[in-house]
C-alpha cells in the first residue's frame, strides 16, 4: 500500500481559526479513501516537529508528503527529506490569501513538487517556482461525515449567518458591509467578530441558518473560504460574494446565489427570505453538487489526477505547469 505522511493541525484545540474542522483532515481522509495509509503528524502538538517529522519519514519510507501550512515545519527539514527520498511526490496545499505571498511559502516551495491552493489565476501562478511541476486550485472541500444536515435547537436558529472575523490587510472592510446589512433591517447572526464556535456548537449555527453568508478578505479569481464547501454540505443555502471564476463552478440561483455589492447582497437575502421553497430548493441542487465533486474522496481523486496526468478532470480548475 502506497503510504503518506500527512503535517497538517488535526487536534481542533490547535487549530485557532474560525471553523473546529481543519483542511488538513479532510485531505488525509480523501487520501485515505483512494487508497493511501496514511500516517497523520500534528506539527503543532510537538515540541520539535522537525525531528518528529524526520524520525517517522525515516521509519515509514512514504511514496507522498502532504503538508499543511506548517509554519512549524522548517525549510531546511523539507529540504533534507527531499534529498532523502528522491523519488517521493512532496506537496503543500494552502488557503491563505495575502497581498503579497508568503516568503516562507515560497520557500518552502523550493522543495514541492505540487503547490495545491484555495485561490486561482495570476496569483496561483505567482506561487509556482521552476524547480516545481505545477501549481493548481482548490475551489472547494469538506468533509460531509463532519459536515451534514442535522436538526438543531431553537436557540441555533437564525435567518442569515456569517461565520469569520475582520481582517486589518484585507480588501474587503467587513465589519462595515455587515453594519450596513444590520442597519438596513437584516437580522445577522455573527459568530467570529469576538468569539468562536468550537465542535459541535459550530455545525449547530451552521445547520440553524436559512441563509450562510460568504464574504471574502480579498477578491482573487477561484478564492473563496471553507465556508462555501462547509455550509452547502450541511445543506444550508448559500449566498457568497462574487469571485472571478464563480460561475466556472456553479449555476448561478440554480446551485448558490452571489452578490458584488452591498446593495445587491441587501436586496438578495431580502429575496431569499420571503421565498423558503426557492431557497431551500437551490440549498438542495448546491449540496448535491459539493458533495459530488468536493467530498473529501472525490475532491483528493481529481488532484491525484491532476499530479499524475497534469490537467484536471474539470473546467473549473486552473492549473500551471512548468
Amino acid at each position: 500500500m502506497r503510504k503518506v505522511i500527512s503535517i497538517g493541525v488535526f487536534d481542533r484545540n490547535l487549530i485557532h481559526q474560525a471553523s473546529p474542522y481543519c483542511g488538513d483532515n479532510v485531505f488525509a481522509k480523501g487520501l485515505e479513501a483512494n487508497g493511501f495509509k496514511v500516517f497523520r503528524l500534528d506539527y503543532r502538538a510537538e515540541e520539535n516537529p522537525d525531528r518528529v517529522l524526520l524520525e517517522l519519514a525515516e521509519r515509514i519510507k512514504p511514496t507522498l508528503f502532504w503538508f499543511g501550512k506548517c509554519e512549524r515545519i522548517s525549510c531546511e527539514a523539507v529540504k533534507f527529506l527531499r534529498r532523502q527520498f528522491p523519488d517521493s511526490v512532496f506537496i503543500k496545499w494552502a488557503a491563505d490569501v495575502r497581498d503579497k505571498p508568503v516568503p516562507f511559502e515560497l520557500e518552502f516551495n523550493k522543495s514541492i513538487d505540487w503547490f495545491f491552493a484555495t485561490f486561482g489565476g495570476e496569483w496561483l501562478k505567482s506561487h509556482l517556482l521552476p524547480s516545481m511541476r505545477g501549481v493548481a486550485s482548490i475551489v472547494a472541500f469538506t468533509d460531509s461525515e463532519y459536515f451534514h444536515p442535522m436538526k438543531v435547537d431553537e436557540e441555533w436558529k437564525s435567518e442569515v449567518l456569517f461565520t469569520g472575523r475582520t481582517n486589518m490587510i484585507a480588501e474587503v472592510d467587513r465589519a462595515s458591509f455587515l453594519r450596513f446589512l444590520i442597519d438596513n433591517g437584516i437580522p445577522l447572526t455573527w459568530y467570529g467578530q469576538h468569539n468562536w464556535l468550537g465542535h459541535p456548537e459550530y455545525l449547530y449555527a451552521i445547520n440553524g441558518a436559512k441563509i450562510g453568508l460568504g464574504l471574502h478578505h480579498f477578491i482573487r479569481p477561484l478564492y473563496s473560504s471553507d465556508r462555501l464547501g462547509n455550509y452547502l454540505a450541511c445543506g444550508t443555502f448559500y449566498l457568497s460574494q462574487y469571485f472571478p471564476g464563480i460561475e466556472r463552478v456553479f449555476k448561478r440561483a440554480e446551485e448558490i446565489d452571489w452578490f458584488k455589492t452591498k446593495e445587491e447582497c441587501l436586496e438578495k437575502i431580502e429575496y431569499y427570505l420571503k421565498n423558503d421553497r426557492i431557497r431551500e430548493e437551490i440549498a438542495k441542487r448546491g449540496r448535491k453538487k459539493v458533495l459530488k465533486y468536493f467530498d473529501y474522496k472525490p475532491l483528493v481523486k481529481n488532484l491525484l489526477y491532476i499530479i499524475k496526468n497534469k490537467r484536471s478532470k474539470y473546467p473549473w480548475d486552473d492549473v500551471f505547469l512548468n
